[in-house]
């Protein structure tokens, strides 16, 4: 059965010594990073199944707070290599933050090609560091294929090795209407849903060359990401987990949060907006972490049925399904591939399904549902 493009998995940081010292080569190990956390939460965080830092405040405190959590950092440039030294979790590089859309001191008078050339040098300065860590750039609106470096995100995406990407669907209406006005989405989807968070993996990857080759990470919202325009929300617990594992199915290599907030409990979120929230996200990154040998495959390109959004996946001796519906509730018929017991194990959730002649059915009560099936390769 043919596979879908696929950036390698985690082989991929065998090119540089510090993840590769930091555990990153491992099947075992996905992505889980928060956005330029506080040092002095990581203990905190660790606990609830964070084990990356995009960017980390640089208030003082020592790069150590961070890792001796067992915390990987990409530090930011504001970070000298005398402060992080050879500390091997510190694996990688933070260049720059939305350079797509002129941020990060890339606004340039000659717009796109201006940025490009600043994001060029920041890249150039790092990589003579020659310090076994790689780059890393966060992107925003250059995914729409509108106003914002047209021309240009492949070129951005060639300077670093790793990219994400944050549009946040779920809070903010004018995010929403960012994503209606984009020509690649599709006519008549709910922006406000899981899939808008799938769909920006699915716009990174055609922006490399060959296409999916490096790992993108998709930026989740864990409270209202300092929004002000009216109709601003503060994202659900469900919403979380669907937006993370939408993001995983269309084949996200990391997830980073952005816990930053101004809906009046807290700026950090994660800390501050209780103990609710806290489990919820706890919860989702521990079946992450527990599925993460199986997200590290390849996913092999398979048409389950209509109305579906999938992801197939071998590990061990088992086939799974990653699934949502698109956007919709209700019932979905699933049709497998030849080779599959007929016993389907449901993840997560105590129950079992019965294939009969090749085919099983599923309710999805949400758009943001996610089913996990598990099944024996005969």
């Amino acid at each position: 059965m043919p596979t879908e493009a696929w950036w390698g998995g985690p082989s991929y940081y065998s090119a540089w010594a510090k993840p590769v010292a930091a555990g990153w080569t491992e099947p075992s190990f996905f992505p889980l990073a928060l956005f330029f956390g506080k040092p002095s939460h990581a203990r905190e965080l660790a606990a609830i199944g964070i084990n990356t830092f995009v960017g980390a405040e640089h208030d003082g405190s020592p790069a150590a707070m961070v890792t001796d959590e067992g915390i990987s950092l990409i530090a930011q440039a504001e970070w000298t290599s005398a402060e992080i030294g050879d500390d091997p979790l510190v694996v990688g590089w933070h260049v720059s933050d939305e350079c797509d859309m002129g941020s990060s001191g890339c606004d340039s008078p000659r717009g796109e090609h201006g940025s490009l050339e600043i994001q060029a040098e920041y890249t150039r300065q790092l990589r003579a560091k020659a310090d076994d860590r790689f780059l890393q750039a966060n992107f925003g609106n250059g995914v729409l294929g509108t106003y914002w470096s047209p021309t240009t995100m492949d070129d951005h995406l060639a300077l670093v090795d790793v990219s994400s990407v944050d549009k946040y669907a779920y809070t903010s209406p004018h995010v929403q209407d960012l994503l209606r006005d984009s020509s690649y989405w599709p006519i008549g989807r709910t922006p406000s849903s899981a899939g808008a968070y799938g769909w920006q993996q699915d716009r990174m990857e055609t922006f490399m060359s060959p296409a999916a080759s490096k790992p993108n990470w998709v930026f989740v919202e864990t409270a209202m990401p300092f929004l002000t325009e009216d109709g601003a929300q503060t994202i659900a617990v469900d919403q979380i987990r669907g937006a993370v594992w939408n993001a995983i199915i269309h084949g996200a290599a990391g997830i980073a949060y952005f816990q930053h907030n101004n809906n009046g409990c807290g700026t950090y979120s994660l800390i501050a907006c209780g103990a609710t929230l806290r489990a919820g996200v706890a919860e989702v990154n521990a079946g992450v972490s527990a599925l993460a040998p199986v997200i590290n495959t390849p996913t092999y390109s398979w048409e389950f049925g209509d109305g579906l959004e999938t992801a197939l996946k071998a590990h061990d001796g088992h086939a799974y399904i990653l699934a949502m519906a698109d956007g919709r509730t209700g019932e979905r018929t699933f049709t497998l591939p030849d080779g599959l017991d007929s016993t389907v194990e449901v993840l997560g959730e105590d129950r079992t399904i019965t294939a009969a002649e090749g085919r099983f059915t599923d309710v999805f009560e949400s758009e943001a549902t996610i089913h996990i099936y598990r099944m024996v390769i005969r």
